[in-house]
């Protein structure tokens, strides 16, 4: 189901002393050498924040004047992401899952039904199993856990740039856990191969289109399987399939 997690990349040549950025707690850090190949996708990705630690804006900006991207917007409220966001077309979004005015999963469920492909990861300091799994009901791409080091930061921005999840050590628990419930769906639904390979797609949140090109078939098809596959679990929605099985409701 996972491509892969989180890479680590190889790094250039910085020849500033390491920095320790305090925040809220955490301690992030600038590491010596902190400069990371790009995304294939895009030579310079650009890249928004939406997060209310000031530590965590420096944090960025200091990774992308380094020139492992381009900072195209830093909001600290879920409202100001979503009112000027969608013009700044990123390639990539760091969503704090706490946020003033609303949750980092709230914001990112809306940013998505305006621009569906946009990769979202997801920034906690206290992950558990249901964030997890409500970051993926909302399309997130990745999910990293505080505090965390640059070239974490990094790889995680790389991968879901070039369309693989991004997922720290400490969730791949959670990980496990979704897989064993995908087992157990497919156990007493009797579902086919080909509905196994849907119903995997979709507790990765692709759609359809994605799904289509993953599993190398047409769009259609894949409308066929997804009919069949809510026959079978008896749910209406790819959110009641999650809710339903992870006991998210």
């Amino acid at each position: 189901m996972m491509k892969s997690l989180i890479q680590t990349v190889p790094l250039g040549e910085y020849d500033a002393p390491e920095d320790i950025i305090q925040g809220q707690g955490d301690v992030w850090r600038l590491e010596k050498g902190t400069r990371a190949k790009t995304s294939r996708k895009s030579p310079n990705p650009r890249i928004a924040l939406v997060d209310d630690d000031e530590n965590i804006h420096l944090f960025v900006k200091d990774l992308g004047d380094l020139g492992n991207f381009r900072v195209v917007g830093s909001f600290y409220t879920g409202g100001q992401a979503l009112d000027r966001l969608p013009d700044d077309r990123p390639d990539a979004v760091i969503m704090d899952i706490r946020l003033p005015d609303m949750s980092g999963i709230d914001c990112t469920i809306k940013l998505k039904t305006i621009l569906p492909e946009l990769p979202v990861i997801i920034l906690t300091g206290y992950p558990d199993s249901p964030t997890f799994f409500r970051s993926l009901m909302a399309g997130a791409k990745g999910f990293l856990v505080k505090p965390i080091v640059a070239k974490e930061f990094l790889g995680a921005v790389d991968d879901v740039i070039k369309g693989e999840f991004a997922i720290a050590k400490q969730v791949v628990p959670f990980w496990i856990q979704l897989v064993h419930h995908v087992r157990q769906v497919t156990r007493e639904s009797r579902l086919t191969t080909r509905e196994e390979e849907i119903l995997a797609c979709v507790f990765q949140g692709l759609p359809d289109k994605e799904i289509a090109s993953t599993l190398g078939i047409g769009t259609a098809t894949v409308h066929t399987h997804m009919h069949r596959l809510f026959e079978k679990l008896d749910v209406h929605s790819r959110r009641e399939i999650i809710a339903k099985y992870l006991e998210l409701n």
